[in-house]
């Protein structure tokens, strides 16, 4: 890494780190995997993993890596700001580059806390129930790598609509929102975003596994974010 892109790097991270917005994201989403999971390990009979119940949660904890992703990107077309950045780092590349990075440091790290956060609080209440918390937990590492790429294809969007609202009400509409009402409609959902659930939900779906899975979810990521970047290096701030 070049001694400029580190600093990018590190100017984005401390950027990040100093707006409210991120910090509440940030503890919001593990807040929520600590509430989600206690109440679900507490309400339901029977011997359950605590994985199964921990994933159960993922599908709302990925609005916060989606504020995420916004928030690195769209808190710049707030108040002309990303005039004032571009001045500083004047190489686009490197100046997206180090919005990247820092945002995959910031939505790894909220990512693994809250998916570990939601895990123990399970072990611990079904452990308090008298009930053996059994099962692999390999899908919990699916769900993080989805958490942290749901939100990246957010970041890219962002760069692509240049503000932070339409990115977010956009991405939001669309895992929450579309893409379960057209699984109810349409077969070819399963080529939405939302197919990289099953690097933490194998064997939902009869035609795509996790691998191809992941792959329909890396589409849309390189597919939106070429878009973006070419945008970003020609047209006007």
């Amino acid at each position: 890494m070049s001694r400029v892109l580190r600093q990018a790097v590190t100017a984005e991270l401390v950027k990040l780190g100093g707006l409210p917005a991120v910090v509440a994201a940030v503890l919001g989403t593990v807040g929520a995997a600590i509430v989600m999971t206690a109440a679900l390990a507490g309400a339901q009979v029977g011997a359950e993993r605590a994985t199964a119940i921990v994933l159960q949660a993922v599908p709302y904890l990925q609005a916060g890596t989606i504020l995420l992703g916004v928030l690195a990107v769209g808190t710049e077309y707030t108040g002309d700001q990303i005039r004032t950045s571009l001045a500083c780092v004047p190489d686009r590349w490197v100046m997206l580059s180090g919005k990247t990075l820092a945002y995959l440091a910031w939505a790894s790290s909220t990512a693994i806390a809250a998916v570990l956060a939601g895990w123990l609080t399970a072990h611990v209440v079904l452990a308090a129930r008298g009930v053996p918390a059994t099962g692999t937990s390999w899908p919990v590492v699916g769900a993080i790598a989805y958490l942290v790429l749901i939100g990246l294809l957010a970041q890219f969007l962002a760069v692509l609509t240049r503000g932070l609202l339409p990115a977010l009400i956009g991405m939001l509409c669309l895992v929450l929102i579309l893409t379960p009402l057209l699984r109810g409609v349409t077969r070819h959902a399963r080529y939405l975003p939302g197919a990289g659930e099953l690097l933490y939900r194998p064997g939902s779906d009869d035609v795509l596994t996790p691998a191809t899975g992941l792959l329909v979810l890396l589409g849309w990521i390189l597919a939106v974010g070429t878009v973006a970047v070419v945008a970003f290096l020609h047209r006007d701030a």
